[in-house]
């Protein structure tokens, strides 16, 4: 199955929040939420993709970078259920390593659930390893959040 990955605009939104709200692991964003990353409102430069199977929205990332700071961070990254093992999340992955590396960081940041073992060997496979633990990050359910960095 083919995809291609493009970046985020706004008749995305719709399908993208659809999405977000159907997998339990993703952030718990607002409309308003995803609409500021289509503005790039400063201090923050933003940055989203989606991952598109035919007219169909398969997945999602969001990154940022605060000019100060030596690391960018992917605030989020989704795949739906269908279209997971297929590359489409290492594609986001890659795509927004490479974004970060061109706005200026020097590395990439992430926090993940410490459950969730997929998205770790995923991120792992790009070249993130572990940085440390945020207790009880998580709500619904409450749990830890693995914090993972790459280098650019």
């Amino acid at each position: 199955m083919s995809f291609r990955i493009r970046n985020l605009e706004p008749q995305d939104l719709d399908s993208l929040i659809q999405l977000a709200s159907g997998t339990p692991e993703a952030p718990r964003w607002s409309r308003r939420d995803y609409e500021k990353v289509l503005r790039a409102e400063p201090p923050f430069l933003r940055f989203g993709l989606v991952a598109v199977v035919g007219e169909q929205l398969a997945g999602f990332a969001v990154a940022c970078y605060l000019a100060q700071e030596a690391a960018a961070e992917v605030e989020s990254l989704v795949v739906a259920e269908p279209y997971r093992r297929l590359g489409i999340g290492s594609a986001l992955v890659r795509d927004c390593m490479a974004w970060s590396a061109k706005a200026g960081a020097a590395k990439v940041r992430l926090e993940v659930r410490m459950s969730n073992a997929a998205a770790i060997a995923l991120y792992q496979r790009q070249g993130f390893s572990a940085a440390g633990i945020r207790r009880a990050y998580y709500s619904a359910p409450t749990e830890d959040a693995l914090l993972l960095h790459a280098s650019l």
